[in-house]
């Protein structure tokens, strides 16, 4: 059964890719917290902004596998508050968790990917923003950039390609409402087994044609032409 390494796999849109993958392939997973899921059949426990961390988990993942079919880069952490409350901090482990992380896992876990893939998971937030984001939305527009930097410098062996989602609700409880419902083009908010079922598409051998691309799934927000 060929291998896919999934990092932030506790909750959310993590977690769902590691249930849906799961099914057809072996999964590493990677987390700061445990999870309360079986979806894994290997886990490690990792803060992924200590770099001391990170290299040991790299090890530990070089000394277990031969081979790497996958490796999806969606942890990421996220504030919101005004600008001068932002401390440099607060910027650091936001670059530090998601955008160096990918590029580190990345770059020492490709010589394993043999013809495999490399997914990372950004954001529409790369590309249009609300006040008080600037430190995930700058980890996110890196993390494009990074996914087309690395599909040049790997071309020919790994294809790499990024997810922007939009607003996925990760929060079972939540019901949204009409308006917001409406607000999507696809006349609902995304769920995380919608970003799930892009990960799982763009890991079939079929599609090793795609690299260096960005999938924005959004329900069709971005899309959507808003006047003043």
């Amino acid at each position: 059964m060929k291998t896919v390494l999934v990092t932030g796999v506790a909750h959310g849109i993590g977690k769902a890719i590691a249930a849906k993958l799961s099914e057809k392939y072996c999964v590493i997973g990677v987390d700061k917290e445990l999870p309360e899921h079986i979806f894994c059949d290997t886990f490690y426990q990792c803060d992924l902004s200590n770099m001391q961390e990170l290299q040991e988990t790299i090890i530990q993942v070089q000394n277990r596998c031969e081979s790497l079919y996958g490796l999806v880069n969606n942890a990421g952490i996220f504030i919101h508050k005004p600008l001068k409350d932002q401390s440099i901090l607060e910027w650091e482990k936001i670059i530090a968790v998601n955008l160096t992380a990918p590029y580190v896992l990345s770059q020492a876990l490709s010589p394993l990917l043999h013809h495999g893939h490399i997914i990372n998971i950004a954001s529409t937030r790369a590309y249009m923003s609300e006040a008080g984001t600037e430190p995930y939305s700058a980890s996110k527009g890196g993390m494009v950039a990074l996914t087309h930097a690395l599909s040049i410098s790997l071309a020919g062996s790994v294809s790499v390609n990024s997810i922007s989602p939009g607003w996925i609700n990760t929060d079972e409880s939540y019901v949204a409402t009409v308006e917001e419902k409406a607000w999507h083009a696809s006349g609902r908010v995304g769920k995380p087994h919608d970003i799930a079922k892009v990960v799982e598409f763009l890991l079939e051998d079929e599609n090793g044609f795609i690299t260096g691309s960005d999938f924005v799934v959004d329900g069709g927000v971005s899309k959507k032409m808003v006047y003043p």
